[in-house]
């Protein structure tokens, strides 16, 4: 319900009104459609609806949508009898009363709706699974709610939002910690597999907590710790930054019971966490105990080799990978190798390499590539491998935005600007940094620039606290990045309110002296927020976990894990 009173009676903007006896027809379109979101009561909604109604006006899929939305938490048959009438409901519609429904006395009553939509042909999206997984915890509806799940990893519509939506679906048909589910009685017990499908819900939103609320549960049920859940656990750990956990959990399953996919699982962690000489010591274990290797193996090894800076060995396992183990290279071994040589200003073997292959235009490998030459400043390269990305993703904000980094460290604000209306001109939107820190199983999301938390206030005062303890330590921000030919203030304030930034005050004012900080960022941790971050870890005394766009770091006593090579 709208919070904010219209400054007039809403019948100042009705037609046959004597204080406006002949509104004109935008006037109508424009504003009596919008009048739904003004009201504050069913009654000025009837009265809109009427006048819809009689100005011909209530097939605008707008206005149904609005009534709709307003009436679906104030009269809920009204909602029902509104959409029932609309010939052609929109998406938005069907997702409103599916809302509307999952929220009701009745939740699953949603899933009646769901059904009819389903033989209708309609697609679900991420809005309408959040809906229906919601009706399913609310009404303790075990059975459906795994149908649902499966849907949704079916369909690939997980988001963090629906991802959360699925755990704490799960967690409400548990019961809680420790305590045996209220459908015990009825035969319900989840099995290893049914946990382990939840847990890479709980990676992509790096909620620590959550998965370890899930490792509780299932030992309080004595679920043997087999490959299935050590795999996926082992993965969940790693993905929310604790790999000493899932150190733990791979150590606990004996070397007979491990199969390819856990000992890839701690390969792979090792790697990200840039523990690049334990994933290959890792790997040379698990070839001695017998287990053949496979593709996935190799792109955990070579990622090791690249986050470590470990090139000749990284191209000698590349070599062996095809004469020595019978494993073709994929597209995901070939961007391995272009990182790793990227990274180490290799950047002509790197081409080369790249083009020695089929899909030598790949985006993925061209972006790979660009990067590194924005790192070791090569315009030559760079340039032309920036115009050859923008032709083929025209669509990628991405491939814009790492040419015109390329740009500005040199300062060629001119071709900055250019690359800016092309992108304006093609209507593509940059990526949004975005940043999430997860407490007391909560996660919070902050954007570049955040003013919508609640407490964004004490968030900037020890922004500011922080900014000044930084420049008693002789820190200088870094405003390379910066894509605006400004002043150096100027530069320097949006540097401050980066999304890293605001979370990581957050996590200073909401934990503990002396706790882990954990945050998961969607992009690359820019250069300056990697400086800060190191001396903050110092400054604070406190580890400050990172896990960004491409791998791990552990920030501590002021050093990164990575070496500043990343």
């Amino acid at each position: 319900m709208a919070t904010t009173k219209p400054t007039q009676p809403l019948s100042f903007l009705l037609p046959n009104n004597p204080t406006n006896p002949k509104p004109s027809s935008s006037l109508k379109q424009s504003s009596i459609i919008s009048l739904p979101k003004l009201c504050n009561s069913m009654k000025e909604v009837q009265q809109i609806h009427t006048t819809l109604i009689k100005t011909g006006l209530i097939h605008d899929p707008s206005a149904m949508n609005a009534i709709i939305e307003f009436s679906i938490t104030q009269d809920l048959p009204y909602a029902q009898s509104v959409f029932q009438q609309t010939t052609n409901p929109t998406t938005f519609a069907k997702n409103l009363m599916l809302r509307g429904l999952s929220q009701s006395q009745f939740p699953l009553s949603a899933f009646s709706l769901y059904v009819e939509f389903t033989i209708g042909g309609f697609q679900l999206n991420k809005f309408a699974f959040t809906a229906l997984i919601q009706a399913c915890s609310r009404s303790k509806a075990v059975r459906e709610g795994e149908q649902i799940h499966a849907q949704i990893l079916k369909c690939g519509e997980m988001d963090a939002h629906l991802a959360s939506s699925t755990i704490q679906f799960y967690v409400g048909v548990c019961g809680g910690f420790g305590i045996v589910p209220e459908h015990a009685e009825e035969g319900f017990r989840p099995d290893e597999r049914t946990l382990a499908s939840v847990l890479p819900s709980v990676s992509r939103l790096g909620a620590l907590s959550l998965g370890k609320w899930v490792h509780s549960y299932a030992e309080n049920l004595g679920m043997e710790m087999n490959v299935f859940l050590g795999s996926a656990l082992v993965d969940m750990y790693s993905k929310c930054g604790s790999i000493d956990s899932a150190i733990g959990v791979f150590n606990r399953i004996g070397p007979l019971k491990r199969n390819v996919v856990l000992w890839n699982a701690m390969i792979g962690g090792f790697a990200m966490h840039g523990h690049g000489r334990d994933a290959l010591q890792l790997f040379q274990t698990m070839l001695a105990s017998g287990i053949q290797p496979t593709d996935v193996t190799f792109v955990g090894v070579l990622r090791a080799c690249s986050h470590a800076g470990m090139v000749d060995q990284g191209l000698s396992y590349f070599k062996a990978m095809t004469e020595g183990y019978n494993v073709e290279p994929t597209i995901e071994h070939y961007g391995c190798m272009v990182d790793l040589l990227g990274r180490a200003g290799r950047l002509e073997e790197a081409e080369k390499l790249m083009k020695s292959t089929d899909e030598g235009r790949d985006v993925v490998l061209l972006k790979t590539l660009l990067g590194a030459c924005r790192v070791h400043g090569n315009i030559e390269i760079g340039e032309r491998i920036g115009n050859q990305l923008i032709d083929l993703a025209s669509d990628d904000s991405s491939c814009y935005v790492l040419l015109a980094n390329l740009f500005a460290s040199v300062g060629r604000w001119e071709d900055v600007n250019k690359l800016r209306n092309l992108m304006k001109k093609r209507g593509v939107r940059k990526i949004a940094g975005c940043t999430s820190i997860e407490l007391d199983s909560v996660v919070h999301e902050f954007h570049a620039g955040d003013m919508s938390h609640p407490r964004i206030e004490e968030i900037y005062a020890k922004l500011e606290e922080i900014r000044l303890e930084l420049k008693v330590e002789g820190y200088i921000p870094n405003t390379s990045q910066v894509l605006a030919d400004t002043g150096e203030e100027e530069k320097e304030a949006s540097m401050y309110r980066h999304s890293e930034k605001l979370a990581i005050a957050f996590g200073l004012i909401n934990t503990t002296p002396g706790s882990t900080i954990r945050i998961v960022k969607n992009l690359r941790v820019c250069l300056d927020c990697h400086t800060v971050t190191k001396l903050i870890s110092k400054l604070y005394d406190r580890e400050i976990i990172v896990r960004d766009q491409n791998r791990f770091h552990h920030f501590k006593n002021g050093l990164c894990s990575c070496s500043d090579y990343w």
